[in-house]
């Protein structure tokens, strides 16, 4: 099993940037584990993408249906405006029992079905469910206050 955690990030492009807290996989930052600028809606800096917040955490707990109309929920998402037209990080997430899993990861936009070719290095992991839980659940009550 895999330990699901937060780290403190940030992105930066030409005139701007964005902090937020950024997934951690076995204590690796999800962006290290696939190089790339986007980011969480977990914000450190914007009271303002609190809902943005809230509601992708409610999705990864499975309370929400995803994004995307196969059901898939992104991770990462475009820095500047968060918007899925411009592509985003989408994973198949998977409950079980004792385990969540994440599989499948890879570059999707709202306008299109996701093609298994656009798939980036990290494919997935697996998390035990009530430490995936407890963490998520922690995350949404700190981004509901």
């Amino acid at each position: 099993m895999n330990t699901l955690g937060v780290v403190p990030s940030v992105t930066r492009w030409n005139d701007g940037e964005a902090r937020f807290l950024d997934w951690t996989i076995d204590g690796v930052a999800l962006r290290e584990l696939v190089p790339m600028q986007e980011r969480t809606p977990l914000s450190l800096d914007d009271d303002r993408s609190r809902e943005w917040a809230v509601e992708n955490l409610s999705r990864l707990l499975g309370r929400l249906p995803g994004d995307f109309d196969d059901g898939r929920v992104a991770l990462l998402f475009c820095p500047l405006c968060g918007d899925l037209g411009c592509g985003g990080y989408s994973v198949e997430l998977v409950f079980g029992d004792d385990e969540v899993e994440w599989r499948a990861f890879g570059r999707q936009y709202d306008y299109e079905p996701f093609h298994p070719d656009q798939e980036v290095p990290f494919t997935g992991a697996r998390f035990e469910r009530k430490a995936y839980e407890k963490l998520l659940g922690d995350l949404l009550t700190d981004y509901r206050a």
